[in-house]
């Protein structure tokens, strides 16, 4: 059959309904995570970051020679780059600390509800930041990099799993309505990828998510002759850089 009629395609497909069925597998597919070497147990990632949050020598990172060089200055480091003034003489955390737990995990007096599921938590103490300015350093914590422009990690997520809905973003922020971090939503953005994968911030005062209707100030046809605008630039960048 060289030229088959919608009515031959149809029959030959099962129906509208079996070719509708797979195109929304197809998408499934496309959105689901591939078979991983082991069993997982976590169901979902959801990452706190707390911006200028409690130091670590004063949460669950024990430094008791601290206490033996109270009031010293620190020496053999090099140069030490700070970010007001000259670096201030060492001063042992004000809080006690203690073991908890079968692992034996240091906790402070700051979190003694907390000590007590230390076993059910993973610390990580090898971490270090490139930089000791907050805005660097919160772009390297999200991004890996302490430069703008480079993907964060909930972009990574949505570009290697896929979205499991297909109104829903895969990616979301709840920003603190108080102040975003250092950084802004640079800390969210999706760098050189696809702006589908960036964060989508949902806020709990005014609008919940910004930009999805056209402002009341800007006409139908002004917001159309943009629209019209931009899809003629973005087709002579692309016929400019067909390989990009």
């Amino acid at each position: 059959m060289m030229d088959p009629s919608r009515r031959d395609f149809l029959s030959a497909t099962g129906s509208l309904t079996g070719v509708a069925l797979a195109w929304l597998l197809h998408q499934d597919c496309l959105g689901a995570a591939k078979k991983p070497h082991f069993t997982p147990r976590v169901k979902c990632v959801v990452q706190i970051f707390c911006a200028g949050g409690v130091s670590h020598v004063d949460t669950f990172d024990h430094k008791p020679e601290l206490a033996r060089l109270e009031g010293k200055e620190l020496t053999g480091k090099g140069q030490i780059d700070t970010f007001f003034g000259r670096p201030g003489r060492l001063m042992p955390s004000p809080f006690r600390f203690a073991r908890h737990g079968k692992s034996g995990q240091w906790v402070s007096s700051l979190f003694p509800h907390l000590a007590s599921c230390v076993d059910d938590l993973t610390f990580l103490h090898a971490m270090v930041a490139k930089s000791s300015n907050h805005t660097p350093a919160t772009f390297q914590m999200n991004s890996g990099f302490t430069m703008n422009g480079f993907p964060s990690m909930g972009a990574w997520i949505s570009y290697g799993l896929g979205s499991e809905a297909q109104d829903l973003p895969a990616f979301v922020v709840l920003p603190d309505p108080r102040g975003l971090p250092a950084g802004g939503a640079v800390n969210w953005s999706s760098g050189f990828l696809p702006a589908a994968h960036q964060g989508v911030a949902f806020r709990t005062t005014g609008e919940p998510v910004t930009d999805l209707t056209t402002p009341r100030e800007v006409a139908p046809a002004a917001r159309k002759a943009g629209m019209e605008l931009l899809h003629k630039l973005n087709t002579g960048h692309q016929q400019a850089n067909p390989g990009d």
